[in-house]
């Protein structure tokens, strides 16, 4: 069994301590209290939490004033402002010191529930971002590198740097931006991006390009770009994306076929561009093409021939589902590792 995450409550306010103290503790939540800005900074030190819930307008040290302490530091720390009167002229002025998520008072238990464990869940994603980052000292380029790596692989398969010169891949080989990938006749590939938490599995005789990989950081959380340039054959992928700013792109013969939000999708994509968006798909797929921008969302599938959008057939794809629910178990897998 998991801990329980250790969250921080910094409020000067008795009454409103005690509430978030008492709404969190029910939840199942560890929790720690500190009635002003000075005495979380202090124990912020000696301890180590998940998440950091904090008032702004506080005696020593307000909430901005904390979370500039916090950034400065360089700790990985998720922070939910919950107050009163939000610092919007003070944050407009130093938008590296916004907070995760703003709570307005008063809320709601549902609204501060609900928040805390939305952040929580993006940040899980975030320290395995952080950690995976090369350390201080480093090019400061690379941390804008983002990579992928075989999970899987079935049958001859191929990678190259250059575009040119070919090698043989094996399970855990790292692919940085710009490789190129192509598999056999009978062979397959399953590539983990490990900073999204998505999955792409090469059917046999398909090649890509990781034509672009980029990290960007956005309200603390970092924010990634991936574009594919898929030539030949189809891929499969699942995306459980919990950054609401992440963005897969997927270009082929139809347009570029973009994913972005927070959630689930499962996809079967082709690069003649037939798009199967799978049901249960949370985040549907945005076809954008030289006539207009098309919305697939699940259970449809787009055919790129005569433009038609059709609901999917569940006999007809039911080996191709198989697959992606592996590849949904892949995440899972590599995720709790």
């Amino acid at each position: 069994m998991s801990r329980p995450h250790r969250i921080l409550v910094v409020e000067d306010e008795p009454v409103m301590r005690q509430l978030n103290t008492k709404m969190l503790t029910d939840a199942g939540y560890h929790v720690d209290v500190a009635e002003d800005g000075a005495v979380a900074w202090d124990t912020l030190q000696q301890k180590s939490y998940d998440l950091l819930v904090t008032d702004n307008n506080m005696p020593k040290v307000s909430g901005v004033e904390l979370i500039e302490k916090v950034r400065a530091a360089g700790l990985a720390l998720p922070v939910i402002m919950a107050t009163g009167q939000p610092p919007i002229e003070e944050l407009t002025r130093r938008p590296h010191l916004q907070p995760v998520a703003t709570l307005l008072k008063p809320y709601t238990a549902m609204e501060f529930l609900g928040t805390v464990k939305n952040v929580l869940c993006a940040a899980l994603f975030m320290v395995i971002l952080l950690l995976s980052l090369p350390a201080a000292g480093h090019a400061q380029d690379s941390t804008d590198q983002p990579s992928a790596m075989t999970v899987a692989v079935r049958g001859k398969c191929e990678c190259s740097e250059d575009g040119i010169t070919f090698t043989n891949v094996d399970r855990n080989h790292i692919f940085e931006q710009g490789a190129t990938i192509r598999t056999g006749e009978n062979a397959r590939l399953d590539l983990f991006f490990r900073r999204t938490g998505t999955t792409v599995r090469l059917q046999p005789g398909t090649e890509i390009k990781l034509e672009k990989m980029t990290l960007t950081m956005k309200n603390g959380l970092p924010v990634v770009y991936t574009l594919l340039d898929l030539r030949t054959g189809r891929i499969f992928t699942v995306v459980r994306s919990k950054v609401a700013d992440n963005t897969m792109e997927i270009r082929n013969a139809a347009g570029r076929s973009v994913v972005e939000g927070s959630g689930i999708g499962r996809y079967i994509i082709t690069a003649d561009g037939t798009h199967v968006a799978a049901i249960g798909s949370v985040i549907p797929i945005k076809l954008i093409r030289e006539n207009g921008v098309t919305i697939i969302t699940a259970g449809q599938q787009f055919a790129p021939k005569n433009g038609k959008m059709l609901p999917v057939n569940a006999d007809i794809w039911v080996k191709d589902y198989i697959q992606l629910d592996e590849l949904q178990a892949i995440i899972d897998q590599t995720v709790s590792k």
